[in-house]
């Protein structure tokens, strides 16, 4: 925590930049990151609210939310610069409250758009709204302006049944690049992307990947493997999550490329025995985690897969 408020640092500070930052810190000090003057260019495009993510040794380790972001090389050098010989970071961004993260990166190689084995060294910026949201998804971020929609949406039907009124969303919705919603921390639920990750480990023998359409990403799905199957995760069991598990299997499926044998919801955890059979009535099979990099599968009735495939697949009247 560094007390930009306080001298030295804050005579190396333009008045506006104090301003920036003194209404998102409202203490008087942030934690702060530096870029050198290599990144100006994609550094220009960094806003409050942003999510960055700190990659170290294979993990990505830390997950923030970015504050003030601005170019301030005499401010920089306070903060880094060790001698007249050291590297210098002009591109300077305070953090609103960070969370721990310790995911290897493997969680984030399947995602379309990412390539298998990336390292993500020298820092980048991603501007493609979609691959954001799928990047954040795939490692249980909820990100502040994500809240900040859901309540704008809840409160918006709310409205429309109290007053009987159509429901009318696209005013929400043409808000959402009009407001930015610099909270103070972001969630990580780690729990989904680390099932994931372990149940991709304890099946060297198939190549998962995940599978981008219409209806979203996928958690894992087979490539190349003589059966294909989705998978949904959920990171826990609670009849809430076996009912978000069938909703997504149910429409990532029928825009999925290739047709589908096999649907799966995996669970950290066994879901309770009613909650099983609802998933077998739709003929979608259960995997939960019984110990360390242990699974146990509940098949659905082959008879039930066999005939909900054509539904899944779209193939009703065809």
């Amino acid at each position: 925590m560094i007390p930009f408020s306080e001298s030295p640092y804050v005579s190396a500070l333009t008045t506006s930049e104090l301003d920036r930052l003194a209404k998102l810190h409202d203490h008087g000090s942030a934690m702060f990151w530096g870029r050198t003057s290599f990144h100006d260019k994609t550094m220009s495009s960094v806003q409050t609210g942003d999510v960055v993510l700190f990659t170290w040794k294979k993990h990505i380790r830390k997950i923030g939310t970015v504050g003030a972001s601005f170019r301030n090389k005499e401010f920089g050098d306070l903060l880094w610069g060790e001698s007249d010989n050291s590297e210098s970071f002009p591109n300077v961004f305070s953090l609103l409250e960070v969370a721990d993260a310790e995911l290897p990166y493997s969680v984030l190689w399947n995602v379309p758009g990412i390539s298998h084995g990336d390292t993500f060294r020298q820092g980048r910026v991603i501007t493609d709204l979609r691959l954001t949201d799928d990047i954040l998804e795939a490692i249980g971020v909820r990100t502040p302006e994500g809240e900040v929609l859901e309540k704008k949406i809840r409160q918006a039907v709310d409205e429309s049944l109290q007053s009987n009124v159509e429901l009318r969303l696209e005013r929400v919705l043409k808000e959402r690049t009009e407001y930015q919603a610099p909270a103070r921390a972001v969630q990580v639920d780690r729990a989904e992307a680390r099932l994931v990750h372990e149940y991709d480990e304890v099946h060297p023998e198939i190549n998962f990947v995940r599978v981008s359409s219409s209806a979203g990403v996928t958690d894992l799905q087979t490539s190349g493997h003589e059966e294909a199957e989705l998978i949904e995760a959920k990171g826990d069991n609670t009849r809430r999550r076996v009912r978000e598990a069938v909703a997504q299997l149910l429409q990532y499926a029928p825009e999925n490329e290739d047709d589908l044998d096999r649907l799966t919801a995996l669970f950290p955890a066994q879901p309770s025995g009613a909650d099983i059979r609802y998933l077998h009535r739709l003929g979608i099979d259960c995997v939960y985690r019984t110990g360390p990099r242990l699974f146990e599968r509940e098949a659905a009735p082959d008879s039930h897969r066999q005939y909900m495939r054509r539904i899944w697949n779209n193939k009703i009247g065809g």
